[in-house]
């Protein structure tokens, strides 16, 4: 009788421990677009000021010349690879923000970009594909004013064989994407994503919960936006979220606007004493000065350039 009874409270202790795991992890979160502050933003400053940027931001131009391409390599034709690899990963990534604006080389007083692969090497054999491939950028001005490396350790086994292998060409292409983005992440702010969590709603408006994390943010905000009842902390913060949910997918600054206005009013309401809106509220805000640089930046390159678009030199 009592084995009985203690397998029965065993039973019932787990039954009560999973249920309250379950409901730690049902927590309500979506998923927005957010961009990170560049690593270096003290070298970045340095660079500005040795650059003379007239419009607070790096002024770059990709310079692309067959004789930064040293000869550590296994084949310059798999060098030739991972140089048009890198141009094309680094201007879809700075391109991602505006942030430091790309043109064409004019001349060597200009601030510009080069790379040198300092090591290459690509071996294969029956089931293995081993290498290794470092590249040196530089941000120059005639002189270098910024000098970093970066390194790709290639490291693939299948038993099946070489076939079930990615190609070269994938591997290569994968390992110039990786070095091009830890160069962007120093130096530029880059897009990425991140995870929040909605606060609880009313019974009332926990459907517009359902909207946000199927991306209908304007159905959301409508509806919030009619409710008649008490509007405490919660309201505020989740209504501020759907319009950054929004701003992400339409690309306005009018929305970021207005999620910072309600950010403010759900700490005014009783969330500046609750850790999910503090941290919410850090995290926008923080995202909100890099978005209205970004905005600035992309006027200033419309001015500089003529709302042409950069080509990648060949």
């Amino acid at each position: 009788m009592i084995k009985n009874l203690s397998k029965k409270i065993i039973t019932s202790s787990i039954a009560i421990s999973i249920a309250i795991l379950f409901s730690a992890c049902s927590k309500d979160q979506i998923l927005l677009k957010t961009y990170s502050p560049p690593k270096k933003q003290t070298e970045v400053k340095q660079m500005l000021e040795v650059g003379d940027s007239t419009s607070g931001y790096l002024n770059l131009e990709i310079y692309d010349d067959k004789k930064y391409i040293i000869n550590n390599i296994s084949s310059k034709e798999d060098g030739s690879i991972v140089a048009k690899n890198l141009i094309a990963s680094i201007k879809k990534y700075i391109t991602q923000t505006n942030f430091i604006s790309i043109n064409d080389v004019a001349d060597q007083s200009t601030v510009s970009l080069d790379m040198k692969i300092i090591q290459l090497k690509f071996e294969e054999s029956s089931n293995s594909i081993n290498g290794f491939v470092k590249v040196e950028f530089n941000i120059r001005k005639g002189e270098p004013i910024y000098t970093q490396s970066y390194k790709y350790v290639i490291k693939r086994y299948s038993r099946a064989g070489r076939q079930s292998l990615p190609s070269k060409a994938e591997i290569l292409s994968k390992a110039s994407d990786y070095l091009a983005k830890k160069l962007i992440k120093d130096i530029s702010p880059l897009q990425t994503q991140k995870i929040v969590e909605l606060a609880p709603l009313p019974s009332e408006l926990k459907y517009t919960i359902k909207y946000a994390k199927g991306g209908n943010y304007e159905g959301a905000i409508k509806a919030m936006l009619n409710y008649k009842g008490d509007k405490e902390y919660e309201y505020y913060f989740n209504l501020a979220l759907y319009y950054e949910g929004l701003a992400s997918q339409e690309d306005d600054m009018a929305f970021l606007a207005k999620a910072d206005k309600y950010y403010n009013l759900a700490m005014q309401n009783g969330g500046a004493e609750e850790e999910l809106v503090i941290k919410g509220k850090l995290k926008f805000d923080n995202f909100y000065k890099i978005i209205q640089k970004i905005a600035e930046q992309k006027i200033q390159n419309a001015k500089e350039n003529g709302n042409s678009k950069y080509e990648l030199l060949d």
